[in-house]
């Protein structure tokens, strides 16, 4: 028994030698290979090691943009931009707790960037810390006053905690900081319904005086709107920039630039939609102090697009904060939009905002009928979307948007 039970000991001895010479072996190579890389980090490469982290990020690929922003903070532990990206992950994916460590770090290494206070005042709002979440804002916004995000957070956090008047006070300091921000206006005006101003809410909201249609005329060289329209949506159909479900689009399809440049049947449009614009700005009342109408532009860079939803499809609300006057011009419409046994389908609505804008008090909302042979203009601050159809027809429309150009 006890030459068996020697035996025994002496093989687990072995076993735990050769195990711990394993480790050591694992830790002299791990060393290495630190060492090794330690050697070989250069700006340029962890330049490209974070663009490419960054480009993953934004492709929404998280698991590899984290996996390369680990990779950097292994080899330099106090890359500050490594530490703000790799939060922004763990924020997106609901673990704020680990977001906020990683950006006071960053903090304490750079304590005068505004981003790394902006991610941080969004993780604190993720965990319930208003007050740290709005004093994190603030100082983003001390350090970059032209910066827009904080000023939208931070209004925003007041909206959702009841405070109505602090997010109007934002939102016009961030107006009055940057000149022209037609998101900050947008979520004013209906900030302002939450503070029972209804009458400078209505101001800024009033469909009758800034929601229009032009009567469009066929340009030459088109027997008519028929002909014309069957050109458009076979353009739009078939352009090469189409692309299925993005930006707003849900169940359909949406085209890049069609003026960059205008091929087929566009350079009759563009001339078309700019004279539906200076006919619009004739028709403007006359009221200079208004936040509209005072950046009324002289000229404008015009911007248009194709959208073609299918069955079951719309747009959701939003803004084109870009733009000054946005506008859509219909080219084919299914025969349920005209139907009036039925609620309406395919209808343009105005009104209703995001739902990440926590806006308390109900808005109003109104729609519009699509029509041939008119263009719907207003304001891009305006939030529009549009109500789902059924129909195995296709709804085409061109959007447009006139972005100001300010000598």
């Amino acid at each position: 028994m006890k030459k068996r039970d020697q035996r025994r000991a002496q093989q687990r001895a072995a076993r735990k030698e050769k195990i711990r010479k394993q480790k050591a072996q694992q830790r002299i190579h791990s060393a290495a290979i630190q060492t090794a890389a330690t050697v070989n980090v250069t700006p340029e490469t962890v330049a490209q090691s974070m663009n490419e982290a960054v480009k993953r990020h934004r492709a929404n690929d998280f698991s590899t943009a984290a996996r390369i922003y680990r990779e950097v903070l292994q080899l330099l532990p106090d890359h500050s931009d490594a530490l703000s990206s790799l939060a922004m992950i763990e924020a997106q994916k609901k673990r704020p707790a680990k977001a906020i460590k990683l950006l006071q770090r960053a903090i304490s290494l750079v304590d005068d960037n505004a981003g790394y206070y902006m991610n941080l005042g969004a993780a604190l709002t993720q965990t319930g810390e208003i007050d740290d979440a709005a004093a994190a804002y603030i100082r983003a916004i001390e350090l970059a006053p032209t910066y827009p995000d904080p000023y939208y957070n931070l209004g925003d956090l007041y909206l959702e905690t009841a405070r109505p008047d602090a997010a109007i006070a934002v939102f016009d300091a961030c107006i009055r900081a940057r000149g022209r921000d037609f998101h900050a206006l947008a979520y004013k005006a209906h900030a302002l319904r939450d503070a029972n101003k209804s009458d400078e809410a209505g101001l800024l909201l009033d469909r009758d005086l800034f929601i229009k249609r032009y009567k469009f005329d066929v340009p030459l060289g088109y027997a008519d709107l028929a002909e014309l329209n069957s050109s458009l949506a076979h353009h739009i159909s078939t352009h090469e920039s189409i692309e299925a479900n993005v930006r707003s689009t849900v169940n359909g399809d949406h085209t890049g630039e069609l003026l960059n440049p205008p091929m087929g049947p566009m350079p009759q449009m563009k001339d078309a939609i700019n004279a539906a614009i200076a006919w619009y700005i004739r028709q403007l009342p006359d009221l200079p102090e208004h936040p509209f109408i005072q950046h009324c532009p002289e000229a404008w860079h015009l911007t248009a697009w194709g959208v073609v939803l299918k069955n079951k499809g719309h747009e959701r609300s939003h803004i084109h904060p870009n733009g000054w006057l946005s506008g859509v011009f219909y080219v084919q419409l299914p025969e349920v939009i005209d139907d009036p046994r039925l609620e309406p389908q395919g209808w343009l609505e105005f009104g209703r905002p995001t739902a990440d804008l926590h806006i308390q008090s109900p808005q109003e909302t109104e729609v519009y009928k699509p029509e041939y042979g008119s263009i719907i203009l207003f304001p891009s601050y305006f939030y529009h979307g549009t109500i789902p159809f059924k129909s195995r027809e296709k709804r085409i429309c061109i959007s447009f948007d006139a972005e100001p150009i300010y000598k």
